[in-house]
């Protein structure tokens, strides 16, 4: 600088004006201000220097003047203070002598010269720390957007915090109430119709089943849910906190413009802006439904994507590579300013991974929701069923009125909507789906309740039993609509399992229910909503696809944008490739030379993207900074139609040459990743392992549980095998209780309400004539080839000869069988009855008697059962009296037949004692037995042998407890035999049984069996008084039977009844 100033000031020190000498004054001076400029003291030195320089300019003494202003120049120049240097160079030459002497164009230029560098300094300084406010504002930026997305973390999974801890509240509270049930409920349960328990049994553990199922889905979505939300915040969605380094690349020194050169320094303003023009337009590619879509689908899925489809699928086909995401994620994750912690704030990468980790959760939000949703379903039947038993179906205090059915089907009716309101409320599908769910939810119980009422009007409403022969509705009836009712439920089930199954397999979520939409805060399944809509939401669903679209963002105008994403995306590739090759379990299989130059090769490609990353967020069209470092250059290449061409990036100034660089250090990235193949087939890592190894690496916190270790398949799916285990084991459930109704018979008939059991193709009524409408038969019998009958009143005993339809009078002597031997029993006509004996010629009221029609006699047997009347018909008097011998037990009989000459030979053997009067009594005891009983001389009834005997053990009264269907009250019944007809063709014995409650059957018994044999049993229709004695008329041909029909029914006609019994083996 002095040496520059020193010429121009050479004639002040010959100027002939000085009028005084400060030279001495001003070398002490000289020699004193540079140690105060080193002690840092350089204002007072200036000072000083001014001072003196002031003195010698008034004085004349340029040459002293000359030295202090150099010296003020060199101190500020030395210091870098170049405003006040500018200043002092302007200011300190103020003398007017001095412009006189001076020449003025050297002055001018000087002046000129300095305003030049202090105006580029000036703008150096301008634009660092613009360059360092923009990044630091980008940092700042980034650093706040970070903090909104980690925001966003802890809003996605809120949403399904508070829910699913409200499934497990609400879950427990229907569980804890419907355990109630089992206590309280089980007790007081009507066990008539015992299908009813059944149904109301399989509700409640349903119920329990399911709530259950939601309370233990809700645990464990809950836990996944908040482990999976600490991954993200801890490990993912990380503030990206500036380095050392990023700070020491945002400054400049002053060696940055120093080292620029004089051009640096005399730089002209730029008065023409290298921006580009708002009109400028940049030939963008158009993206489309298809074209928007940043992972291939897999082969599979475009074998799926392929088939043919509506306008609306078509319209929303972008939205299906949900199953996918899994890919977009790792292709994301793969790059590390996206996904790792702390890299870069790279925009909206975090989606994906929320977007991938909350399928991980939400599965078992839904279906929690949906196990919610059935166990209240069932709740509410549970109840529903409880108050048809308790209000319709419970008959205890009989005969009080203890029903009111309005209140059971307003229950019904109730609980019925409520379930049908709740999954209106939750179903979003179809209008085929809806109205499957709707007839599933209201049949059942439809069906249960005109069961349950149909059940109880067969006990007349609690006021007590209907007899079955007064029953209107049939037995069969209820019993069919329970099972229709099981089968509803079991409709209810399926229906429940196709509408909840997942819609896109990938996802893992029923999609039919609302709450899963709900929780569809991406927008993965917008395919349910109107095309328009999706149409109108692809642009920006194709920018939230994008995380890479707010970086690429600021370059999107400039023409070579394109070659600049191609070559940052390579670079990044190529940058992980060598992060994992230098993995200790691979660089072990490697030198030490390869690995070194390896981990060379991979800093300085880090190196490289951190430069066009920065380069690439800064605003476009801006001019490149001065940097005199050499470029650094990525050779890529660029596919234009068929044609490739090469061009080079320039990573320290965001610039694209098409021309090879003369200078700087090429990286060319396709021969680099030929290498990397090269090295990673040598090392036994094809590219395809290679590379899912890698991504799956670096996504494993972010993946899927699988549903255990050694399987594959993601735990995604675990919510939904849970339900179809539920339901699978609901539906076990129903089918056999469908089996337990249909084939036991308990579930059939009812004590309270009894059906009709007898076989009506085996028993008809006989029409007959009766002598008078109140006519009640006593006893019945017949001649041996029944052809006369012989039917007793309370006091009169008729007879009436049997006739077959069509056969002529004088053929009654022969059998009602003829010689035809007719296997189909021969009709019979209209029975007419004649009094035999009057009230008149009976001393005695009987109980039974048997007809000899040989010999035209009668035996009646007394109302004590102890002895036998013997009357004659010829002449209707009484014969003889027959008492039972003391050597029979108990001396009671309940019933006898007298049968003829052939079957009393065995009374005629010699040495017996016994009395052959061609008959002998067969006889049923008050102890269960059939005995056959001989006349003696002494006028007794002498046992012969006993033919069957129905009680082992001891000889008493059978006596059962019973529930009377009139009453309603538990008491003792007897059976006892009624009538004995022994069969000489087939060598059956044949018994009359019947019971105090007025049920009878007929009994079929081979007494040539040891200890007896029953062959067959038939029941007798219910609510009639049967009359001892039954009427054998012939082989093929059946029986005929008398019975009075209760006298509490209504009836205007005669309560006598005659029936034909017809068996079939």
């Amino acid at each position: 600088m002095a040496d520059t100033l020193n010429p121009l000031l050479g004639s002040l020190a010959k100027d002939p004006k000085a009028t005084e000498d400060f030279s001495k004054e001003a070398e002490e001076l000289l020699a004193r201000v540079d140690g105060m400029a080193q002690a840092g003291r350089l204002e007072e030195a200036v000072e000083m220097l001014l001072g003196l320089e002031k003195k010698t300019r008034q004085a004349s003494d340029g040459l002293s003047t000359s030295k202090l202003v150099c010296k003020i120049c060199q101190l500020y120049f030395d210091a870098k203070e170049w405003a006040k240097l500018k200043e002092n160079i302007i200011t300190l030459p103020k003398a007017p002598e001095f412009f006189l002497i001076m020449e003025i164009p050297v002055v001018a230029t000087a002046g000129a010269a300095a305003s030049a560098y202090y105006y580029n300094l000036d703008r150096f300084k301008f634009d660092a720390e613009q360059r360092q406010t923009c990044i630091y504002q980008v940092q700042s930026m980034r650093l706040a957007q970070w903090g909104l997305f980690r925001e966003d973390v802890h809003d996605v999974f809120g949403l399904s915090t508070t829910t699913m801890d409200n499934y497990i509240l609400v879950g427990a509270l229907i569980v804890t109430a419907v355990m109630n049930f089992i206590f309280v409920g089980y007790p007081a349960f009507p066990l008539e119709p015992r299908w009813l328990l059944l149904m109301w049994n399989n509700c409640v553990f349903a119920c329990i089943t399911f709530g259950m199922l939601c309370v233990w889905l809700g645990m464990h979505g809950s836990i996944a849910q908040r482990s999976a939300k600490v991954k993200i915040l801890t490990q993912a969605v990380r503030p990206p906190v500036p380095t050392l380094k990023d700070i020491q690349a945002a400054t400049r020194a002053q060696e940055n413009f120093e080292a620029g050169g004089g051009g640096r320094f005399f730089q002209p303003p730029a008065f023409v802006v290298p921006f580009d023009t708002e009109h400028e337009s940049v030939p963008q590619v158009r993206s489309t439904a298809s074209e928007g879509r940043t992972v291939p689908l897999p082969s599979s899925a475009q074998q799926r994507k392929a088939k043919a489809k509506g306008k609306k699928s078509a319209a929303v086909d972008w939205l299906g590579d949900a199953p996918y995401a899994s890919d977009e994620v790792l292709r994301h994750l793969e790059n590390s300013d996206n996904g790792g912690p702390g890299r870069s704030a790279v925009m909206h990468s975090h989606f994906w991974m929320l977007r991938r980790v909350q399928r991980g959760y939400c599965c078992f939000d839904a279906y929690a929701r949906i196990c919610l949703l059935v166990a209240a379903q069932q709740m509410l039947m549970v109840c529903s069923y409880y108050s048809l038993g308790h209000f319709m179906s419970k008959m205890d205090h009989w005969p009080v009125r203890g029903q009111n059915p309005g209140a059971a089907w307003l229950s019904l009716i109730a609980g019925s909507v409520s379930s049908a309101t709740l999954f209106r409320l939750d179903l979003f599908c179809g209008a085929r789906e809806r109205r499957l769910v709707r007839l599933a939810l209201l049949l059942p119980p439809l069906f249960a309740g005109i069961a349950i009422h149909l059940a109880a009007a067969r006990t007349n409403h609690g006021k007590g039993g209907v007899k079955p022969c007064d029953q209107v509705i049939p037995a069969w009836l209820p019993w069919s609509l329970a099972l229709l009712s099981c089968v509803g439920h079991m409709l209810f089930i399926l229906v429940v399992l196709l509408v909840a199954s997942p819609l896109i397999e990938g996802s893992g979520l029923p999609l039919n229910f609302r709450p899963t939409i709900y929780l569809d805060i991406f927008g993965w399944h917008n395919r349910h909503f109107s095309a328009a809509a999706v149409r109108n939401s692809v642009a920006a669903a194709h920018k939230w696809e994008n995380p890479e679209g707010v970086l690429y963002e600021s370059i999107k105008r400039r023409p070579d944008r394109k070659c600049l994403i191609t070559a940052h995306q390579e670079a990044k590739r190529l940058s992980n490739i060598l992060r994992q090759l230098l993995r200790s379990e691979v660089a072990s299989e490697m030198s030490k030379e390869e690995s070194d130059d390896l981990k060379q090769l991979e800093l300085t490609m880090e190196d490289r993207l951190q430069e066009l990353e920065n380069q690439m967020c800064l605003p476009p069209g801006r001019a490149p900074e001065w940097d005199q470092r050499a470029p650094a250059w990525l050779q890529s290449t660029f596919l234009d139609g068929t044609s490739e061409e090469i061009y080079w990036v320039n990573c320290r100034a965001g610039q694209v040459s098409w021309e090879m660089p003369e200078v700087g250090q090429i990286i060319d990235m396709k021969r680099l990743s030929t290498s990397l193949e090269e090295l990673q087939i040598r090392l036994g890592y094809d590219r395809d392992r290679f590379q899912v190894s890698t991504l799956a690496e670096e996504s494993l916190p972010f993946e899927l549980m699988p549903e255990n270790p050694d399987l594959e398949s993601s735990s995604s799916r675990m919510p939904w095998k849970c339900l179809q285990l539920a339901g699978i084991s609901q539906l076990a459930a129903w089918v056999l209780t469908i089996l337990l109704i249909l084939f036991s018979p308990k579930y059939y008939d009812s004590s309270l309400a009894p059906r009709e059991m007898f076989d009506r193709t085996a028993l008809h009524r006989v029409q007959t004539d009766w002598p008078h409408e109140h006519f009640r038969p006593s006893a019945l019998s017949c001649s041996a080839d029944g052809r006369q009958l012989m039917l007793g009143d309370q006091f009169v005993i008729y007879t009436a000869d049997l006739e077959v339809l069509g056969q002529r009078k004088e053929e009654s002597s022969q059998s009602i069988v003829g010689e035809t031997q007719a296997e189909a029993p021969a009709p019979l006509k209209t029975v007419t009855l004649k009094a035999e004996m009057s009230t008149s010629a009976l001393e005695m009221s009987w109980s039974s008697f048997g007809f000899l029609p040989e010999k035209r006699k009668l035996l009646l047997l007394n109302q004590e059962g102890t002895a036998l009347e013997e009357y004659s018909l010829r002449s209707h008097r009484h014969v003889r009296r027959w008492r039972l011998s003391n050597t029979l037990p108990f001396k009671r009989l309940e019933a006898i037949h007298v049968a003829g000459a052939e079957e009393s030979a065995q009374c005629a053997t010699e040495g017996s004692g016994f009395l052959d009067r061609g008959w002998i009594v067969f006889a049923s005891t008050d102890s269960g037995q059939v005995v056959t009983l001989c006349p003696t001389f002494r006028s007794e009834l002498h046992p012969l042998d006993m033919v069957i005997s129905l009680r082992r053990r001891k000889a008493a009264r059978e006596v059962v407890e019973v529930v009377d269907s009139h009453t309603g009250t538990a008491k003792a019944s007897s059976l006892k035999i009624i009538s004995v007809v022994p069969d000489a063709r087939t060598g059956y014995l044949w018994l009359l049984q019947t019971n105090t409650e007025g049920m009878a059957e007929v009994a079929a018994w081979d007494p040539a069996h040891y200890r007896g044999e029953e062959v067959g049993r038939w029941v007798l229709p219910s609510g009639r008084w049967w009359v001892s004695g039954m009427c054998n008329l012939g082989e093929g041909q059946g029986f005929l039977l008398a019975a009075a029909a209760d006298t509490n029914r209504e009836s205007h006609s005669s309560n006598a009844e005659l029936w034909r019994f017809n068996p079939s083996f």
